[in-house]
C-alpha cells in the first residue's frame, strides 16, 4: 500500500533507509561512524504548491510522482559537496528520504524533476542527458540544531518557465518543426531562482502524425522578467522549410506559462502571444508530450 506522507510530523519515528544513492564527495572514510546522525527529508508541502497552481490534491505522494521522475537532495560544506541522496518514483517512498548524516551547518539543494538533474553547486544545477522538463527546487540552510528534530519538512517550488506553441491546420507536408528560443538557459541558480547565462536553445519536433503543429519548450530564464526571441520553422520531408517566422520580444517568466497560437502557415503578423499571470493549472495532463525533451 502507498503511504500517504502528509501524514508525516516532525515528531513521527525516524524511518528505515531507503533505496537511495548516498554520496559523501569528498570524503568515503569517516573516523568516527558513530557520530553519523540520522536524518529524514520529507516533501511535504507539494501539495500547498500545486493547489496554488490551480490544483487540488489529497495525496502529496501521489502528486510529487504525478509531476517528477527524480528527486536529489544535495548538502554542501563550505562550497563542497558533502552528500547527495538520489531517488526516484519507482520507489514505494518517493518524498520521504532516510540517510545517515554527520552534523554539520550545510547548504542544501532539493530538486525534483521528470529528468534526471545534475547538481555540481547550488549555482550550477542541468540536465544530467541536456534535455530539460518540468523542474521544481528547494534552497535552504541544514543546520545542526534542525537535524536534532530528526526530521526536516522541504517545500518544493516550480524553476522552470514553459514556451508552448500552436498552429491551425498545417500543409500535408509539413512533417517536422523546430523551435529556436534565444534568452533563456538549461542551468538554473538555486540560490537565485532563476537560469544562469543565456543561450539559444533549439529542439526539433516529430508533427508527421498531426493535423496541427503542438510543441514546446521548459526552459530556465535569467531574469524574473525576461525577453526572448522564438524562431519557427516548419519541414518538408525533404528537411526544405515550408515556413519559418522570428518572433521577437516574447516576454516569459519562471513558473509561467507563455502560450503562442494561430494560422502560422497563411499569415505574418496578427498573432495572439499571451502570458498566463498565474501559474499555469493543468500539470500532469498537458495537452501535449514533452517527456522527451
Amino acid at each position: 500500500m502507498k503511504k500517504n506522507i502528509l501524514g508525516i510530523t516532525l515528531c513521527c519515528a525516524i524511518l528505515a533507509l531507503t533505496a537511495c544513492e548516498n554520496q559523501i564527495a569528498d570524503n568515503n572514510e569517516i573516523e568516527d561512524k558513530d557520530a553519523l546522525q540520522e536524518i529524514t527529508f520529507s516533501v511535504v508541502d507539494f501539495e500547498q504548491t500545486l493547489t496554488q497552481m490551480g490544483m487540488s490534491i489529497a495525496d502529496t505522494r501521489a502528486s510529487l510522482s504525478g509531476n517528477a521522475t527524480y528527486l536529489k537532495i544535495a548538502l554542501f560544506s563550505n562550497n563542497v559537496k558533502k552528500y547527495e541522496f538520489t531517488q526516484t518514483s519507482e520507489e514505494e517512498d518517493f518524498g520521504v528520504i532516510s540517510a545517515l548524516v554527520l552534523p554539520d551547518d550545510y547548504a542544501m539543494v532539493v530538486i525534483a524533476s521528470k529528468v534526471e538533474m545534475s547538481i555540481e553547486s547550488p549555482t550550477n544545477i542541468y540536465p544530467t542527458n541536456g534535455k530539460l522538463n518540468d523542474t521544481f527546487y528547494y534552497y535552504g540552510s541544514l543546520t545542526k540544531a534542525a537535524m536534532n528534530a530528526g526530521t526536516v519538512a522541504v517545500g518544493l517550488d516550480r524553476a522552470v518557465a514553459l514556451f508552448e506553441f500552436q498552429t491551425d491546420a498545417k500543409p500535408a507536408d509539413v512533417v517536422s518543426f523546430s523551435l529556436e528560443l534565444t534568452g533563456a538557459t538549461l542551468t538554473f541558480n538555486a540560490v537565485t531562482g532563476l537560469g544562469v547565462g543565456s543561450t539559444t536553445l533549439t529542439s526539433v519536433f516529430d508533427q508527421s502524425d498531426r493535423d496541427t503543429v503542438h510543441c514546446g519548450m521548459y526552459v530556465f530564464l535569467p531574469s524574473a522578467d525576461a525577453s526572448v526571441t522564438v524562431k519557427a520553422t516548419a519541414y518538408n520531408a525533404d528537411q526544405e522549410v515550408v515556413k519559418t517566422y522570428t518572433f521577437t520580444g516574447v516576454q516569459m517568466k519562471p513558473a509561467y506559462h507563455t502560450y503562442c497560437s494561430g494560422n502560422f502557415f497563411q499569415i505574418d503578423a496578427d498573432w495572439s502571444v499571451t502570458i498566463n499571470n498565474v501559474v499555469w493549472p493543468e500539470l500532469i495532463n498537458v495537452p501535449y508530450d514533452l517527456s522527451s525533451l
